[in-house]
């Protein structure tokens, strides 16, 4: 032993390159760092803005010691994980890992590399670091987030890859801050740079995101943590609310004939829509719209004269709206049909909710956005585009800037419940857990007699007869996990993935399934349900185009954040279907985001309305 110890020692000494703790490094980057002045040199770049960032580069000395800490990698378990902010691999935390190599690069970076840290950035730490490995493959990512979560000091990335370019995407992105400091516009992207260490103080504007990784072929390896120290107070203002745009109904009478396909306007369809909402809390009607219309507003929606807006803050939601001002009069007249009392009166025969102003003190309203969607836009489920209340459990913790973080904020590089008016409808349509899709016949030409010649009766069971099975939901999941899992490659089949979590630092919280918290939040449960029975009723209202090239995984989910199974509801793409979901206290409207896969525009018409 006492001949092996010398040895250790050494080897322990050996793996940080030697020029890091040269007196002339060290002072060039005290300088540059704490002056805030950009420089980029052999083995050193430091970036001022939009916040401090470093970049070493051949930050360890053998290039045999990164083979072997990759080797090691391939046998520690990892998990997948999928949510809406991210979509990637993870181990846990490398404290708990044995193996020689991972062991020394641990120990390295918690005391030698933790003294350098500090004696450089003049950051207060204390001792604690987390690190974990993560891997990301073709359309992973993890968007924006700033890391400011309780006493987590500098986040670091020591990247594994070898030959990655910008055409692979995965590069670490960061946001400059508008002026409420949130997240607006990536203004610098950092490639994965085999060998490289990036290092950033986390503070109250270190908004990053890994941009997805676009190459079928490569896997972007990292090994991943923080430093952590004292806890300091935030002197960020608080968030401020996205106020919505609300708009009361229009005394305008709209002919409903023009626009919407027949059958959905006779009152046995009504009525049976109608059974379908109390049952159920949601439906989806097929061809809602007149072929014809459809597809004018399908061409006119490509018109170069609409000005588009993108909206965010990056981590909330990344997506373009239109300005109603600019837009093609037949468009123009299309919304104006969501907001006409006519349309109200429609929406409370299909719903029972009070839309439309019976007395003096109903005030019926909605908010509505025609939006654009292409390959990387999102929203997240801290979205509030709707004035929708977040109700957080005791898993979602809430960061400074009032983000819902999945089950703690994020790692890299650095209760709506569908509601009822009373809580034993409330249960029935929370219990279920398909989707409702509605297939009629209503491409079929109708007479245009009144209603006593038209058979409703076999409208109906052309409807009935279509409807989605109780396992759709289920099935569809499945479906989406097994072929993701057909279609790994031979070298990430190679990596164990392991579903049971790990209790381990901040990391294994983190990369703990957000959906495991339904047994902690067992006790809101009689709170959130009472808060959702005297919760006025709203109604989301979607539809569709050009959704021929989209992905079956690009849905609109509504997501309970206490259940268990995540989505209580997915909406798949699909074109002119209109989509009615119940809302209350609690749920999440959000829409997964669009990976590279998508090569074209395709356009939501979402509608929220309002008691």
């Amino acid at each position: 032993m006492a001949e092996e110890e010398p040895q250790v020692k050494k080897l322990k000494h050996s793996v940080i390159s030697d020029f890091i703790l040269s007196p002339n490094f060290q002072q060039q980057f005290f300088e540059n760092w704490h002056n805030c002045t950009d420089v980029k040199v052999e083995n050193l770049e430091i970036i001022s803005k939009p916040f401090r960032v470093c970049r070493i580069s051949n930050f360890l000395r053998s290039e045999e010691f990164m083979d072997e800490i990759k080797n090691e990698l391939l046998d520690i378990k990892s998990r997948r994980n999928s949510i809406d902010l991210y979509q990637f691999e993870q181990t846990s935390d490398l404290a708990n890992v044995d193996t020689e190599n991972l062991k020394l690069l641990y120990e390295t970076f918690q005391t030698d590399f933790a003294t350098w840290m500090e004696r450089n950035t003049k950051i207060q730490l204390n001792k604690k670091i987390s690190m974990s490995s993560s891997c990301y493959y073709d359309t992973d990512y993890l968007l924006c987030h700033d890391d400011n979560m309780g006493d987590r000091r500098i986040a670091f990335v020591l990247y594994l890859s070898k030959n990655w370019t910008e055409k692979d995407g995965g590069a670490l992105d960061l946001f400059d801050t508008d002026e409420h400091n949130l997240p607006r516009n990536v203004v610098k992207s950092l490639i994965p740079e085999y060998n490289s260490l990036v290092f950033f103080e986390v503070v109250d504007n270190s908004y990053h995101q890994v941009a997805e990784v676009t190459s079928p072929d490569k896997s972007r390896w990292s090994i991943n943590g923080w430093f952590h120290g004292p806890l300091k107070e935030s002197s960020r203002p608080p968030r401020p609310e996205i106020e919505p745009s609300y708009i009361e109904p229009s005394d305008v009478r709209v002919d409903l004939n023009d626009w919407v396909t027949e059958c959905y306007l006779f009152p046995g369809i009504v009525r049976e829509i109608h059974r379908d909402m109390e049952e159920e809390s949601f439906a989806f009607l097929s061809d809602f719209l007149r072929d014809d219309i459809y597809e004018k507003l399908a061409t006119d929606l490509t018109s170069d004269a609409i000005v588009w807006k993108k909206v965010g803050p990056a981590d909330s939601r990344n997506y373009e709206v239109a300005e109603e001002e600019g837009l093609p009069e037949l468009l123009k007249n299309f919304c104006n049909m969501f907001k006409s009392i006519t349309m109200f009166q429609l929406l409370k025969d299909y719903t029972e909710l009070d839309l439309v102003p019976e007395k003096e003190t109903m005030k019926p309203k909605m908010v509505l956005e025609l939006q654009r969607w292409s390959s990387g836009c999102y929203t997240l489920m801290c979205d509030k585009s709707a004035n929708e209340s977040v109700l957080l459990t005791s898993d979602q913790k809430s960061n400074s800037n009032g983000c819902v973080s999945q089950s703690d904020e994020t790692q890299e590089d650095g209760s709506e419940t569908l509601s009822k008016t009373s809580k034993e409808d409330q249960e029935k349509s929370t219990s279920r857990s398909e989707h409702k899709i509605m297939e009629s016949g209503c491409n079929t030409p109708m007479s245009t007699k009144g209603d006593e010649d038209i058979d409703e009766d076999e409208i109906l069971r052309k409807i009935l007869k279509a409807k989605s099975p109780r396992s759709k939901k289920k099935n569809f999941l499945q479906q989406s996990t097994s072929s993701k899992l057909d279609s790994l490659s031979p070298q990430k089949s190679a990596r164990i993935l392991d579903t049971d979590d790990s209790d381990v630092s901040d990391i294994g919280d983190y990369l703990s399934d957000p959906l495991d918290c339904s047994l902690e939040c067992s006790d809101q449960e009689e709170e959130i349900d009472d808060a959702n029975t005297s919760e006025p009723g709203t109604l989301d209202v979607i539809i569709q185009f050009n959704t021929s090239h989209v992905s079956e995984d690009d849905t609109i989910d509504y997501v309970d954040p206490k259940e268990q199974e995540g989505a209580l509801i997915h909406v798949p793409a699909k074109d002119n279907h209109l989509c009615l979901v119940y809302k209350a206290l609690g749920t999440c409207r959000v829409h997964k985001y669009v990976n590279h896969y998508c090569t074209d525009y395709f356009y939501n018409l979402i509608c929220t309305y309002y008691e």
